[in-house]
């Protein structure tokens, strides 16, 4: 077979994949349109319970404003504590923390000799000297309004069977550049679209910030995995395994940072990629096996493990293209490479594959996470980002390398480095 057909052969098998995926975002984001209207929300007058609210901390300064707005929650004071675990070795936070908690000593600090099990590790350490009932999560760039605490504790009054809430997230940066307009897109796409409909279906996923758990049921399956990466949807899974229930609450955000350069976005999406393969590479036999999951929690749950698996797929595409169209723009019979009418006909050429009937169809079928992206900007009103979306195509050149590489060394079980993805803003006390 020459090259051509080769690259033909390679491009259907890896489109195959990517198809079923993107019918997934499809699925998804239809659904979420008449799930959003069906939105609950909790209140209760019954008594409120102690929380312990977790900040892990490394290096990074704003974490001071999310103390101080922690400390701002119209809750009890009797009623919660603030443990603030700080990992840090730049002299900076460590001053910062240290200046706050003697001008405001109404939170605790917990310092480490090691980073032992990274952000994992540390939750872990807090959570043997936390006396909530109810443990809170923050990432240190996150804030909060003052009725954040009493809202995400709501559901707990109604359900015992509810193991953990998770919020909404809300953008401090979303507009600082091309990249963080990117990141807010894509982002806000899984919280107005996805995650409506992972509720329904028992499959919200605890989202590693802006989240609540019972104590117990932490405890109970184990605390966080301090071998993974990502700790969150590791935890996810095997709370769910243990039939617990999960809320997600659309109306109630917490604010936080996303990343505003290119390294710092492809670095989080590839330690994302290898975090959630390796959960998919540990618990798959499990979660099909499950007695405590059901039906469409298991095929909700499989299709988010393996998700990250179709980056080798689009990598696939991607090169296969390259093969298929490589005769029209390689050397031509004369030998010559820079002849402009050859040129000029081999465009046309893959222009009227490319707008044909099969290639329009191809294009719409594989879209449907750019279409879950346009559909979270228009229900947040956000029409004039839309034309963020056709970057995501130019980012994704790059993000189906990084991301296959991060999926290999998963399958194949290296280690893959905790890259902490860089806080921008700080204000000072």
């Amino acid at each position: 077979m020459d090259i051509v057909t080769v690259g033909k052969l390679l491009f259907y098998i890896c489109m195959i994949p990517l198809i079923v995926y993107s019918l997934k975002f499809y699925a998804i984001s239809i659904s979420s349109i008449f799930v959003r209207k069906k939105t609950k929300v909790y209140t209760s007058s019954k008594k409120l319970p102690k929380v312990s609210i977790h900040i892990p901390v490394y290096n990074d300064a704003v974490v001071v404003e999310c103390v101080k707005s922690c400390m701002g929650f119209d809750y009890p004071k009797n009623k919660y504590e603030i443990i603030v675990i700080d990992d840090s070795t730049e002299d900076e936070t460590i001053n910062t923390i240290d200046k706050l908690h003697k001008e405001r000593p109404g939170f605790r600090v917990l310092r480490r000799e090691s980073r032992r099990g990274f952000k994992a590790g540390a939750l872990n350490d807090a959570l043997k000297i936390s006396k909530g009932e109810i443990i809170v999560v923050f990432d240190s760039d996150y804030t909060l309004g003052p009725d954040f605490l009493k809202k995400i504790v709501q559901p707990f009054l109604h359900d015992k069977n509810i193991a953990f809430v998770q919020t909404r997230w809300g953008f401090t940066n979303p507009v600082k550049n091309r990249v963080s307009r990117i990141a807010m897109t894509s982002y806000n796409a899984f919280h107005q679209c996805s995650m409506p409909v992972k509720e329904k279906l028992g499959t919200a996923i605890f989202c590693g910030t802006g989240g609540a758990i019972r104590k117990n049921v932490l405890v109970e399956v184990g605390g966080w995995n301090e071998e993974s990466i990502g700790e969150d949807i590791d935890l996810t899974v095997r709370v769910l395994n243990k039939s617990y229930k999960q809320v997600y609450l659309p109306y109630l955000r917490a604010t936080g940072e996303v990343p505003e350069t290119l390294k710092a976005f492809v670095k989080q999406q590839q330690r994302w990629a290898y975090a959630t393969t390796k959960v998919m590479k540990d618990y798959l036999g499990m979660i099909v096996n499950s007695k405590g999951l059901t039906k469409r929690q298991k095929i909700d749950l499989f299709f988010i493990v393996t998700g990250f698996l179709v980056f080798p797929f689009i990598l696939g595409v991607t090169i296969s293209t390259a093969m298929t169209v490589y005769p029209w723009f390689g050397p031509n019979t004369t030998g010559e490479i820079f002849n402009l009418s050859y040129l000029l006909r081999s465009t046309s050429l893959a222009a009227r594959d490319f707008f044909s009937f099969e290639g329009i169809m191809l294009l719409f079928l594989a879209c449907g996470y750019l279409f879950q992206c346009l559909l979270g900007l228009l229900y947040e009103k956000k029409y004039k980002y839309i034309t963020s979306i056709p970057w995501i195509f130019v980012i994704g050149f790059i993000v189906q390398v990084t991301n296959s590489i991060a999926v290999f060394k998963a399958l194949l079980g290296m280690k893959h480095s905790f890259y902490k993805t860089p806080k921008a803003y700080y204000k000072g006390l």
